[in-house]
């Protein structure tokens, strides 16, 4: 059975459209943008990045594939929520450009290089 990916990662996986140009400046040190777009398991349930946590780092409990991609849409939703870009919305390039933005900061968000950023209500 093949797993489908995330279906905000649709355009955003399109390899016929660009990926943004990156500001530097706005990238924090020693993150390859590169590593945050490309590493997806496609044998997983959602297409998961490989850098997503596997276990909850206070319980330290496994995540099962299905629990793992939920977070991971969880996640992708708070960002584009903080961004006031939910539900995802524009062209084909500008979604791609989005996610593109959203991956970086929830890597880095991950990695404890920015802080986790929330949607005012």
């Amino acid at each position: 059975m093949a797993r489908k990916p995330n279906p905000l990662l649709l355009d955003f996986l399109d390899k016929t459209i660009d990926l943004p140009e990156v500001d530097w400046e706005t990238v924090p040190a020693g993150v390859n943008p590169e590593v945050v777009w490309e590493g997806y398991d496609e044998g997983v349930e959602g297409w998961v990045p490989v850098w997503f946590p596997t276990f909850d780092t206070v319980s330290g409990k496994s995540y099962g594939e299905f629990e793992r991609a939920s977070l991971f849409n969880e996640e992708l939703e708070r960002i584009l929520m903080a961004m006031h870009r939910w539900p995802l919305w524009g062209s084909t390039l500008h979604k791609k450009h989005t996610m593109a933005f959203v991956l970086l900061q929830l890597y880095c968000e991950l990695m404890q290089l920015c802080p986790r950023i929330e949607c005012l209500r």
